[in-house]
């Protein structure tokens, strides 16, 4: 190593890096191992790769790339490189690289209670397999470091999960009865005579607590929640005012289209929209 590279690496150090220089030639093949049903890697002639002297230190080391998703669970996915020492001793839990009848395979290795020979993706979409003695099966190695050169998930994996963030962020809020019942509480004191309730009414409609023709059900839950206050809505009240722009939510209320006008017209629109803050604040 010469003097410059060694100070680079020297830095790197110093940085939290650990660098390694690639100097040792391992085969190489490029072509894909399925990681699913059984494939072919075929007679193609090993490469050469450069790496680390520390990673070639196992006899009979080749390297080869992963492809299809059945040992996700593993944490090999399509696009890994995996370095396989050609060896036929291994143990149950070791992950394979398996040829049966010719066709080659990414998988786990374990025996049952009775001692049968079975290959396990690691994946829920796919099952175990047993491994019979009349088949044509061949350990050709057992996989001893994976490399994930671009780390990456299934792209369509991933705009299911913001399909899913953004329905969550655009979703209306459901707000349940007893909430209403304590914003009814809150704003109790704003209503100095018993049409105001109209505007409660309106929120509690736009929140989707009441449908805008449930008037009896919101004059009882205001009785019941606020036993001793001076002023009740009616029916016949509600039913007066929720004409017009007051039929709308309470965003769209306009004077000029309203059954109230000036400083009344102003109240009823300050304390529907109390209301709804109330209610976002709940």
């Amino acid at each position: 190593m010469t003097d410059e590279l060694k100070e680079l690496f020297r830095e790197l150090e110093e940085q939290g890096w650990e660098p390694m220089l690639c100097d040792t030639p391992v085969p190489y093949f490029d072509n894909k191992v399925m990681c699913g049903v059984p494939n072919g890697i075929g007679d193609i002639v090993a490469e050469e790769m450069l790496i680390p002297k520390r990673w070639a230190s196992i006899d009979g080391l080749f390297i080869t790339t992963v492809q299809g998703d059945s040992m996700i669970d593993a944490n090999i996915v399509e696009g890994d490189r995996i370095f396989v020492e050609e060896t036929n001793s291994y143990r149950d839990g070791d992950i394979l690289l398996v040829s049966i009848d010719g066709e080659y395979t990414l998988k786990s290795f374990c025996r049952d209670e009775d001692g049968n020979p079975w290959l396990i993706p690691q994946n829920a979409a796919y099952s175990a397999f047993q491994l019979h003695e009349h088949e044509n099966v061949r350990v050709r190695g057992v996989v001893r470091m994976v490399i994930k050169e671009s780390p990456q998930v299934n792209f369509r994996s991933c705009q299911k999960k913001i399909k899913a963030a953004k329905q969550m962020q655009t979703a209306p809020k459901v707000y349940t009865k007893e909430q209403a019942g304590a914003v009814i509480k809150m704003i109790a004191p704003e209503i100095t005579i018993a049409r105001l309730w109209f505007a409660v009414f309106r929120a509690c409609t736009d929140k989707k607590v009441f449908k805008g023709y449930e008037y009896d059900e919101f004059c009882e839950m205001v009785h019941n929640t606020l036993p001793n206050h001076p002023h009740f809505p009616t029916r016949k009240e509600l039913l007066r005012l929720d004409v017009r722009s007051f039929t709308k939510p309470i965003v769209l209320w306009d004077e000029n289209d309203a059954p109230v006008s000036g400083n009344r017209f102003n109240q009823y629109k300050k304390i529907g929209e109390k209301t709804i803050e109330l209610f976002e604040k709940a």
